[in-house]
């Protein structure tokens, strides 16, 4: 009996070794388990962290595009805003050329109204004197005629006596001018 008690005893601490294993087993079979889980797990947060990290990349490029964008529109805004402060200096200027152009018109004009008023007295003042003129001229003419009349007696007589004494001598020079041409012209035949 001895044997079948070793044998009984060897197999009670079998079964207690097996009963052990089996429980190692169904304990390694448990956590074998839970790492595959934990596994599936870490894989699924891999995965959703290399989509997160793709999205980071997208968004960083979205991020550096929207980056270049603002820059871009922040020298065009400075850019604009110089050209608008260009552009009021301009129209500032403009706006005080336009001002001493209006204030040199207005003097031409207040100008040239001096000068026609000037002109207007000056003609005013011509015509008058004309007037005067043309009645001293009438007036001289009246006394010339007069004048006239009483002279023109005295140098009828006059020419009367002059032309009767010289009638002869015109007459005897035209003659000898004649007759000079004519012998002139006769040798030239």
């Amino acid at each position: 009996m001895d044997i079948a008690d070793g044998v009984v005893s060897k197999m009670e601490a079998l079964e207690r070794d097996n009963a052990s294993k089996k429980d190692e087993i169904h304990n390694l079979k448990i956590e074998i388990e839970s790492l595959r889980r934990e596994a599936e797990e870490l894989e699924s947060e891999m995965n959703a962290v290399e989509e997160a990290g793709s999205e980071a990349v997208v968004l960083s490029s979205v991020l550096e595009d929207r980056e270049r964008m603002l820059t871009f529109l922040e020298r065009e805004t400075k850019t604009m805003m110089q050209m608008n402060a260009e552009s009021e200096m301009k129209v500032r200027d403009l706006e005080r050329r336009i001002g001493v152009l209006e204030v040199r018109k207005s003097e031409e004009r207040c100008k040239r109204v001096r000068v026609e008023e000037e002109m207007r007295e000056k003609v005013g003042e011509k015509e008058k004197e004309i007037e005067r003129l043309k009645q001293r001229i009438k007036d001289l003419e009246e006394a010339k005629g007069v004048e006239r009349k009483q002279n023109s007696e005295i140098e009828d007589e006059e020419e009367k006596k002059v032309l009767g004494f010289m009638w002869p001598l015109v007459a005897a020079g035209g003659a000898a001018v004649v007759a000079v041409f004519y012998f002139y012209f006769r040798k030239r035949r």
